[in-house]
C-alpha cells in the first residue's frame, strides 16, 4: 500500500519548507522505482499542475504568509535517477518554469544536492 503522500496523490502537498534564503520548497515525493509507464508519468504531471496551481493561484501565499512563486523551488525527491521519459517532461518545464522564477528541481533521496541531467545544457552565466 502507498503512503498518503507522494506523487501518485495529486490532492496532496507532500513537503513544504523554507529555503535558507525565505524562500519556499515544495517538495512531490516519488516513492516508487520509475518504471517507464504512461500512467506514471501522467502522475507526475497530474502532481506538477497541482503545485503550480497552488502556487499561482494564490492559495500559496494564503498558507505560507510573505512566500510568492517568485523563487519557488518545486522539487521531485525520488528513490532512483529518472528514467528517460521522465527526463524528457522535465527539460521542458524547467524552462518554462524560468521565466515566472519557479525552480525544478530532481534530488535523489538522502543525496544532499539536486541531481543534475546530464543531457542538460549547462547554465548560462553572464
Amino acid at each position: 500500500m502507498l503512503p498518503e503522500n507522494g506523487v501518485h496523490n495529486p490532492q496532496v502537498i507532500d513537503l513544504a519548507a523554507r529555503n535558507p534564503d525565505g524562500t519556499l520548497r515544495l517538495v512531490m515525493q516519488e516513492h516508487r522505482p520509475w518504471d517507464g509507464s504512461d500512467q506514471r508519468l501522467g502522475e507526475l504531471q497530474d502532481k506538477v499542475n497541482a503545485y503550480l496551481c497552488f502556487a499561482l493561484d494564490g492559495q500559496l501565499e494564503r498558507e505560507y504568509p510573505g512566500a510568492s512563486a517568485q523563487g519557488l523551488v518545486l522539487e521531485l525527491e525520488c528513490v532512483e535517477v529518472p528514467d528517460e521519459m521522465v527526463r524528457a517532461l522535465l527539460r521542458p518545464l524547467r524552462e518554462a518554469l524560468r521565466p515566472l522564477g519557479v525552480t525544478f528541481e530532481v534530488r535523489l533521496r538522502g543525496a544532499s544536492e539536486p541531481w543534475r541531467d546530464p543531457d542538460d545544457a549547462p547554465p548560462l552565466t553572464e
